[in-house]
């Protein structure tokens, strides 16, 4: 008798609390087995970001075929207060979008594809400050595994 595992199926959220603002990229998630669906992708600031002047985008660096591609837009993250909130439009690439005030009414829905690979915040200056990325995906095989980048 086969048992088939349908707990694949579901979404899943993972959390990374500590994403520094780097000159060049900070490894956020790491996607190993096989491919998964990003549906919602989500940054909130809980440590000031500095003065200078910098700007972020989210890109995905695949391990076959390998390459880099951006998935988001680069936007300035100078002087973002704690509570700003980062979403992501569903276009192609998303827009970075940062919110003032945090809350957001709707929050645009997403759909990357992400092979096996990382993904990275990638920004263009190293600042002070620490983001919080949130994301949900919905795994695309059993074989799919998302960990938190060290």
């Amino acid at each position: 008798m086969t048992v088939f595992n349908e707990a694949y199926l579901l979404e899943h959220c993972i959390e990374k609390a500590d994403g520094a603002v780097l000159n060049g990229s900070d490894d956020l998630f790491i996607i190993t087995g096989a491919p998964i669906l990003v549906t919602m992708f989500v940054g909130i600031v809980t440590t000031v970001i500095g003065a200078n002047v910098a700007t972020c985008r989210i890109d995905h660096t695949t391990v076959e075929p390998a390459g880099t591609v951006a998935l988001s837009t680069d936007v300035a993250i100078t002087d973002d207060a704690v509570g700003v909130s980062y979403t992501f439009t569903a276009v192609n690439p998303s827009v970075f979008t940062p919110t003032d005030v945090g809350t957001l009414g709707v929050v645009p829905v997403i759909a990357w594809l992400c092979p096996i690979g990382t993904l990275k915040a990638t920004c263009s200056a190293a600042n002070t400050g620490n983001i919080k990325w949130y994301m949900v995906y919905k795994p695309l095989s059993p074989k799919s595994l998302v960990v938190v980048a060290p």
